[in-house]
Order: structure tokens, then C-alpha cells, then sequence
């Protein structure tokens, strides 16, 4: 059956969660090769929610982002290409678009949390910190910051993340300000170097980080240098280089970037062809689509495809 015929999958019912409460903490049990979810959201039963964790096993990508913690067992996590095995107290933060999955190591049993944040929460909170040097890090690190926590800390971070779980099910408002909380403290404690990051990387004038954050949201990208050129009003040699300083990519790697998790979802409905997808998101050829969607998921535009219909 085509994928986009099959909608209850875990990120669209991950992301239907997160329309309500914009963050979440999920737990998950690998055992015997199955795994399971083990939260309970009385307050969203109404909603035919039902999460099928089966899915994670699948590549697949989502628009919001996730910090996961193991805290029992092993797991192969596939992330952009590239094949880590993660020991007990790996804390992996996965950006929005990374193309991932989990799958199990062997028939030990795994207990896994994934804290979930919808990508305007984390905007809200870097613009708190005042820490623009953690999102730099979060949003253009070639590979999801991976950290390795000692054996006592990933035990008081685990049960943390199951109070918020089990709070979801009781008050779910607490357990959204509780999230937030978790997740400023994640960030700063494990993505934020004091020393050298944030002396390195002032904070961009609101002008720029205005533009940057309309951009992303736009529906077209076919032409959408062009149209951050004039919406900017400055000269093209400063935008670039303000770009630079403040982001570490050029607007030429920023928009690649967004077409290519564009490209993602387009190509995961199968009527879809790769070529049409090139020529709509602006690539000013099929090899240099090829080139660039390889280099950041690890796969080509073909073989993602054919990915995906394994899955199915």
C-alpha cells in the first residue's frame, strides 16, 4: 500500500500530540525483537490517539525534534547514513528532518525516553537563553550531537522524563512547563561550550534572524535566493556574510538544506517522480540533487526510495 495512503504512522501521530501540547516525553521497550509504547494520554482517547511504535524502525523523518535517552540495552540507531550502536546512557539530539531509525541490537531488553519538541518551542527557548550558539550547534553539526552520560546521571535524567511521562497522563499542562524545563536544561548542560561558542557567536540582529525564520516557512523555494536578496535590502556580499557569522552556512546552504528535507516528504509518495522533485525545489540539475540529498541523508534520492517501500 502507498505510504502516504497509511497515515497512522508514529511521527504523524507524534506530531498530532504535539499540535496539542507542542512537547511530550515518550517511552519505549524493545523486547524480543517487538517494541512497545508504554505511555497512557486519557486526555487525548477522545482523538483516536493510538501510538504505533512500530514505526521507528522504519527510516523515517519528522518535523520536530526529539532528545533521546537509553537507558536499558543497546540500539543501532541509522541517522543521515551513517550507523552508530549506542550504548546504555546515550543521549542523541535529533534535528528536525534528520532521517533515522532505531532498531534493536540484540533480544536484550531496551528501555529507550524520547523527549519530543515542536521546532517553535526550541525557537522560544534559544531566544530566552539568549544562547544562539546551541541552536548553531543543534541545527548545522554534520552528524546529531551524540553525548555519553555516566551510569548515575542517566538514571536521575531516565526518571525525570518518566515523572513528565506519567504527569502527561494526569495534568498535562504541568507536564508541558516540566518539558520545557527539561529540555532548557538538556540543551545548556550538553550543546552549550561557554568557553568557546559563545564568545565566538554573538547573537544575530533581529533583522537577520527575522528573515532567516520567514524563509524557512516559505512554500516555494524554486526561486527563494533570489527573493531573500530583496527582502533583505542590503547588499548581497553582506547577507552572506552576516549569514556566515551568525549561522555558519551561506543562504545558498540554508536553502539546499530546506529543499532537502522538502525532497524527503516529497519523494515519500511513491507517484512521485525524482526528477520533478529536482526541477520543483529549484536544483539547477538532477545530478547536483543527487549529489546534495547523498551527502546529507547518506543515500540517494533513489535508494531512500526504495527504502521506503520496504517499509510498506
Amino acid at each position: 500500500m502507498p505510504r502516504n495512503k497509511t497515515p497512522q504512522t508514529l511521527t504523524v501521530q507524534q506530531e498530532r500530540f504535539l499540535q496539542e501540547t507542542r512537547t511530550a516525553v515518550f517511552l519505549y521497550l524493545f523486547q524480543d525483537g517487538e517494541v512497545y509504547a508504554m505511555n497512557s494520554f486519557p486526555h487525548l482517547h477522545k482523538q483516536g490517539f493510538l501510538l504505533n511504535a512500530e514505526e521507528i524502525q522504519s527510516v523515517h523523518m519528522h518535523e520536530f525534534a526529539e532528545i533521546m535517552l537509553l537507558a536499558k540495552g543497546h540500539l543501532l540507531h541509522e541517522v543521515n547514513g551513517s550507523h552508530h550502536i549506542l550504548p546504555p546512557g546515550s543521549l542523541v539530539f535529533v534535528r528536525p528532518y534528520d532521517l533515522h531509525r532505531l532498531l534493536p541490537v540484540n533480544s536484550e531488553r531496551t528501555v529507550f525516553a524520547s523527549l519530543t519538541l515542536a521546532s517553535s518551542v526550541i525557537r522560544e527557548l534559544m531566544d530566552y537563553l539568549g544562547a544562539p550558539s546551541i541552536l548553531n550547534r543543534f541545527s548545522t553539526a554534520s552528524e546529531a550531537p551524540c553525548i555519553h552520560l555516566p551510569p548515575d546521571e542517566t538514571h536521575a535524567l531516565m526518571l525525570q522524563m518518566e515523572r513528565i511521562s506519567n504527569e502527561q497522563a494526569i495534568t498535562p499542562e504541568n507536564s508541558t512547563l516540566m518539558s520545557r524545563v527539561l529540555a532548557a536544561q538538556l540543551f545548556v548542560g550538553y550543546l552549550l561550550n561557554p568557553e568557546t561558542q559563545e564568545r565566538a557567536k554573538p547573537q544575530p540582529p533581529a533583522w537577520l534572524a527575522k528573515l532567516r525564520e520567514e524563509a524557512e516557512q516559505w512554500a516555494d523555494l524554486k526561486n527563494a535566493p533570489h527573493r531573500l536578496h530583496e527582502k533583505a535590502r542590503c547588499h548581497p556580499s553582506h547577507l552572506c556574510k552576516s549569514f556566515k557569522r551568525y549561522f555558519d552556512e551561506t543562504p545558498t546552504d540554508f536553502f539546499n538544506r530546506l529543499r532537502l528535507r522538502r525532497a524527503v516528504k516529497m519523494l515519500a509518495d511513491p507517484d512521485t517522480k525524482i526528477a520533478s522533485a529536482a526541477t520543483e525545489l529549484g536544483f539547477e540539475s538532477l545530478s547536483h540533487f543527487h549529489r546534495l540529498f547523498k551527502r546529507l541523508y547518506g543515500l540517494t534520492p533513489a535508494q531512500y526510495r526504495r527504502s521506503q517501500a520496504a517499509a510498506d
